[in-house]
């Protein structure tokens, strides 16, 4: 499983990011995520195990390189679908971040989309631990490990985006707001009380697949002259 170790400018120290095992249940036990993060502290306090080990969802940890007790984040990973429908009965403003998404992926695929949904990697759950919030760390590990790991998975699989929900007000101060460890924004699908977002990484994950080809490619023809 791939382990990715970077440098966190905003934490100014090291991390790893690696698979959940049963090695780190103990310290998220007590994993506190603070004031409005309620649902995250639960999730990995009494969810998280199950949902990975059940294939629900997979779970990731980033901790300090100096420190394996001290998980400062941890986030899940899922398949999942975006819906690009046209209903009669949808509200307008839906309706048009819809058509404008479309016309998006036109763009982007260079294709025109036949199909009534897209898939994507879903970001189910993303806790930050309260002692490191506010610092911007949140932004950085979004930009930084999850989009890359999103890409990863993807790639492998048949996936163009990152979606997720969020509540409007951490839409809006998290995800919407200015990254400078993104490449790109989000798109809203679906506004209202919870955010629908979307994250494209067509090209990204485009360019991946022809160099996991390539190698597939590569290693078969190696099989072939050493047989």
């Amino acid at each position: 499983m791939m382990m990715l170790k970077l440098h966190l400018e905003s934490l100014n120290e090291s991390v790893i990011t690696e698979f959940l095992t049963t090695k780190h249940l103990d310290v998220l036990s007590s994993f506190d995520c603070g004031k409005d993060g309620e649902e995250q502290t639960t999730f990995a306090r009494e969810l998280a195990w199950m949902a990975h080990r059940n294939c629900l969802s997979t779970v990731y940890i980033v901790r300090k390189v100096d420190n394996p007790d001290d998980i400062i984040s941890y986030f899940t990973l899922s398949p999942f679908v975006v819906s690009i429908k046209i209903k009669s009965d949808m509200p307008e403003k839906r309706r048009e971040l819809i058509e404008e998404l479309k016309n998006k992926l036109r763009d982007w695929l260079g294709i025109d989309v036949r199909y009534s949904s897209i898939p994507t990697i879903l970001l189910g759950q993303f806790g930050l631990k309260k002692e490191y919030r506010g610092q911007g760390i949140g932004k950085e590990i979004l930009g930084k490990i999850i989009v890359p790991y999103a890409v990863v998975s993807a790639a492998k699989v048949g996936e163009i985006g990152l979606s997720l929900h969020a509540n409007k007000k951490v839409a809006k101060k998290v995800y919407l707001a200015e990254n400078p460890y993104l490449a790109g924004k989000f798109e809203v699908i679906s506004p209202g009380g919870t955010y629908e977002l979307f994250y494209p990484f067509v090209e990204e994950v485009r360019q991946l697949r022809e160099q996991l080809v390539k190698n597939m490619l590569r290693k078969t023809s190696d099989r072939t002259n050493n047989s």
